[in-house]
């Protein structure tokens, strides 16, 4: 079993304004003590109880206030324009009457139990929360673009999926994600679109800091990585709907560092659109991982060097990559994208120096007698180049 902890954004059901005025005065409760306790020194802030504040929240709300700005929260922060009214597990529960799902909780005039629109993917986790199966969290009430939302914090013991095959990821900016089987069966998603969109935040960029409206550019930067992100969830729920239809785990290439070591000319990182500063490849990965884990799968990272070189049929780095073709060594030629995404699903650790690249194969299923698993690069003695195979080579 696995455990895995998740938030569910649940919308409130036909809200009337009565109670969303409540919720209005919750916030602006929790935001002015909040504000209050940061006056204060961080050290007193540790021996405040809920008898010491004078607030018209519940003890419920007033504690947990305190309890976050005794944390963290409350040394990096010297003012909130929101905070967003909070409680612990105690003072919350999900009740169903009949196919109507609801929530209790705390505010200024007391405990509300308020129906919320519940989607449903959110059923089966719902169930568990008023059975007894989920360990619940917190609950934050919050306001998204006029829209009132409880964020249920939950943690669930997930199977742990047995998975027989491999899903490779190669993630890149022309092209975002290809995932790809051993047996080649894939998925494509063009980076077009987002390479237009970054060129076109970067332009609104340009004018608003010529105009010298710099709130204006903090907000459309907020804007640009909030879409982003949308882009990232719905790539990840598409790999790992792929990655679950066909029972395996996916297979990633590690890009650790990869802003620092890998090089881009001066033109390509001035470029929004083309640039690696931009490349919200690491939010993709932990997307990924979240959601694989919520299936009882995993992620595994495996060396980046070669994938895009190397040919998948052999295992030999004896292809040449160009632009979005890779050509092998006996004229074969395939998407390059495609072909590092079943290099990728087929890698099992293995890596060599590129000046062997004549005769040598990149990757390999036979251990040396050195242990070359994992070994970094250029630190391979030629002499057991020989032994390394991606798979078994035909006669």
């Amino acid at each position: 079993m696995v455990q895995v902890t998740t938030t569910l954004k649940l919308k409130f059901f036909d809200l009337n304004q009565v109670k969303a005025d409540v919720f209005a005065q919750t916030t602006a409760a929790s935001t002015a003590l909040a504000n209050e306790l940061l006056l204060l020194p961080h050290a007193k802030r540790k021996q405040l109880t809920t008898a010491q504040v004078v607030t018209p929240l519940k003890s419920a709300l007033s504690n947990q206030v305190i309890r976050i700005l005794k944390g963290k929260a409350g040394k990096r922060a010297k003012a909130f324009k929101v905070f967003w009214p909070e409680v612990n597990k105690q003072n919350w529960k999900v009740v169903k009457v009949g196919s109507t799902y609801s929530v209790s909780f705390p505010t200024v005039q007391g405990v509300k139990r308020v129906p919320i629109a519940v989607h449903p993917h959110f059923v089966d986790q719902l169930d568990d929360i008023i059975n007894g199966d989920a360990e619940k969290g917190t609950l934050k009430l919050m306001q998204l673009r006029g829209v009132w939302y409880a964020m249920l914090s939950i943690t669930r013991d997930v199977p742990k999926v047995e998975s027989s095959q491999r899903v490779g990821v190669d993630r890149g900016q022309n092209t975002l994600a290809v995932a790809a089987t051993k047996g080649g069966r894939c998925l494509f998603f063009s980076g077009t679109e987002v390479a237009h969109r970054r060129r076109h935040f970067q332009q609104l960029r340009r004018e608003l800091q010529a105009a010298g409206k710099y709130r204006a550019v903090k907000q459309l930067e907020r804007r640009e990585s909030r879409w982003m992100r949308a882009v990232n969830h719905t790539l990840s729920r598409r790999i790992v709907r792929f990655a679950n239809s066909v029972g395996a785990d996916v297979y990633l290439e590690d890009l650790s560092g990869i802003r620092q070591t890998a090089k881009q000319r001066k033109q390509n990182r001035a470029d929004a659109g083309t640039s690696r500063h931009t490349w919200a490849y690491y939010d993709l990965e932990t997307k990924l991982g979240y959601k694989l884990a919520m299936k009882g799968r995993q992620v595994h990272k495996r060396p980046a060097a070669y994938t895009s070189k190397t040919d998948h049929r052999t295992g030999r780095l004896d292809g040449k990559r160009s632009r979005h073709q890779f050509t092998g060594a006996d004229g074969y030629q395939c998407n390059a994208d495609w072909n590092a995404a079943v290099n990728i699903a087929q890698w099992d650790g293995f890596s060599c120096p590129l000046i062997l690249k004549e005769a040598a194969s990149v990757m390999g299923v036979v251990a040396s007698a050195d242990g070359v698993l994992d070994t970094p690069l250029n630190s391979m003695n030629p002499i057991e180049v020989e032994q390394l195979s991606l798979f078994p080579l035909s006669a």
